[in-house]
C-alpha cells in the first residue's frame, strides 16, 4: 500500500514538472502561419507596386503614337493597339502579382537573417494556453530573432524594409532592365535596358509585333512605336527609383510613406492569433 502511494506521489510530482516545463517552451510560427503571413504581406505590397503598372497602362495610351503621323492610322486601329497593349501590361502584372508570394515568403522565412529556430534561449516569452492568442507584450517582450510569431511581430520594420528592398529591386529590373537599388543591375536575361526587361520581352515586344502585323501601314513606324514603348518603360522604371529612394538610406529600418499604418495592426494581430 506504501509503496503504492509513493508511486502515485512520483507520478503526480513528475507531471506537474513535465506540465511546467512544457508551458515554458514557445513554438514557432510553423507551416500555416508561415504561409498565411506571407499572403497579408503579398496582399499589401501588390496594392503598392500595382500603382506603377497602372502608371505604364495610362502613358501607353498617352505616347504610344507620338512621331507618327496619324495618317498611318485611323481612330478606330489607335484604340485597338493601344488596348493590345494594355492587355499585355495586365498580364506582366498578374505574373509580378504571382512571384510577390515566393519573394515576401522567402525574405521572411529562407533570407538571412532567418525568423526560424529556437525561441526558449533566452527565455522571453511563455507558450500561451491552447486556443488563447499570443499578447502585445510578447510581441514587445520578443526582442531576438527567431521562429515564433512574436519574434516575427517585434521586428516588423525590419522586415519590411527588407521585403520593400527585395521588391524594389525586382520591380525595377522588371520593368526598366536594371535596379539603381544594387547599382545598376541586370535582369536574369543579361540585359540593363527597357527593351531587354522582362515587361518588354515577354509581353509589350510580342505584343507590338502583333499590333504591327495586323495593321501594315504601320510596319514603317514600328522603330519610333518601339522606342515610345522604351521610353515609357524608362519613365516607370524612374518613378520606381525615386519612390523607393527612401530604401538608399542604409541597412536599418525606413519608413515606406505609401504604407498604410493600420496594416501593421492587421499583420501583427495575424500573427500573434497563430500558436
Amino acid at each position: 500500500m506504501k509503496v503504492f502511494s509513493r508511486t502515485r506521489i512520483w507520478t503526480g510530482v513528475i507531471t506537474t514538472f513535465l506540465l511546467a516545463l512544457t508551458s515554458n517552451v514557445t513554438e514557432a510560427c510553423e507551416r500555416q502561419c508561415q504561409l498565411n503571413v506571407s499572403h497579408a504581406f503579398a496582399d499589401k505590397y501588390q496594392l503598392l507596386s500595382s500603382l506603377h503598372f497602372s502608371t505604364l497602362s495610362t502613358k501607353i495610351e498617352q505616347s504610344l503614337f507620338h512621331g507618327v503621323p496619324t495618317t498611318a492610322y485611323s481612330s478606330t486601329e489607335a484604340t485597338n493597339a493601344i488596348q493590345h497593349l494594355q492587355e499585355a501590361v495586365t498580364k506582366a502584372q498578374r505574373a509580378w502579382d504571382v512571384s510577390l508570394f515566393r519573394t515576401v515568403f522567402d525574405t521572411i522565412f529562407v533570407d538571412k537573417p532567418q525568423f526560424r529556430g529556437d525561441c526558449n534561449e533566452p527565455h522571453r516569452v511563455d507558450q500561451p494556453a491552447l486556443g488563447v492568442n499570443w499578447t502585445m507584450t510578447d510581441c514587445h517582450a520578443m526582442d531576438y530573432i527567431c521562429g515564433n510569431p512574436p519574434s516575427i511581430c517585434h521586428f516588423l520594420p525590419m522586415i519590411k524594409t527588407r521585403i520593400e528592398r527585395k521588391l524594389a529591386e525586382q520591380l525595377e529590373i522588371k520593368i526598366g532592365g536594371s535596379s539603381e537599388i544594387v547599382g545598376g543591375g541586370v535582369g536574369e536575361n543579361g540585359g540593363g535596358t527597357a527593351d531587354e526587361a522582362d515587361v518588354y520581352v515577354n509581353f509589350l515586344g510580342p505584343a507590338l509585333s502583333k499590333v504591327v502585323m495586323t495593321h501594315p501601314k504601320l510596319e514603317v513606324y514600328q522603330a519610333t512605336i518601339h522606342g515610345n514603348l522604351n521610353q515609357i518603360l524608362e519613365v516607370v522604371r524612374d518613378q520606381i527609383v525615386g519612390e523607393t529612394a527612401y530604401l538608399a538610406s542604409g541597412a536599418g529600418p525606413v519608413r515606406n510613406e505609401k504604407w498604410i499604418a493600420e496594416w501593421d495592426l492587421e499583420i501583427k494581430l495575424l500573427l500573434l492569433s497563430f500558436p
